[in-house]
């Protein structure tokens, strides 16, 4: 491994720690500046492994798109987004590909996610600054508990 291409790398996992960190905190300009203008995000709603459908959402394209579909979805719940383990691919000085293990847990009055899956995305370097080109959220486990404004039900 070259100097750059372990600069790249560093590079790629300071971009995705902001990723959690401002989607958790809610920072939606900060979080569609991480994407290019052009970005693609595709998230499965279901486990996707072994065959069985990703019950998909519609894919959202552009960082404009991502700033406005992210907080309807997101902007009320308490949210916690961990990633680990990636395994990188410098495709060239202005490109790389990634995948990465992934945990979150999405909680709002009536609702509580805990999903495992992976990341698997593209970046584009532009003016000297790595942005997150395509993402793929696939799903391996996903708990979803469904309740009322008072709380989950977990009879």
């Amino acid at each position: 491994m070259t100097l750059e291409e372990l600069s790249i790398r560093e590079a790629i996992k300071d971009l995705k720690a902001r990723y959690c960190f401002h989607i958790d905190l809610k920072h939606w300009d900060d979080y569609a500046g991480l994407f290019t203008a052009d970005a693609i995000m595709d998230v499965d709603q279901s486990v996707s492994t072994r065959g069985r459908p990703a019950n998909p959402t519609p894919r959202i394209t552009g960082s404009a798109a991502i700033r406005t579909f992210m907080p309807q979805m997101l902007e009320n719940a308490d949210t916690v987004h961990q990633v680990h383990s990636p395994i990188i691919e410098v495709t060239s000085a202005t490109s790389a590909k990634a995948i990465w293990a992934m945990e979150d847990i999405v909680k709002m009055p009536g609702f509580h996610l805990e999903a495992r899956g992976h990341y698997h995305e593209t970046y584009t370097l532009l003016d000297g600054k790595w942005y997150i080109a395509s993402l793929h959220l696939t799903r391996t486990y996903i708990n979803i508990l469904e309740g009322t404004e008072a709380g989950p039900d977990l009879s």
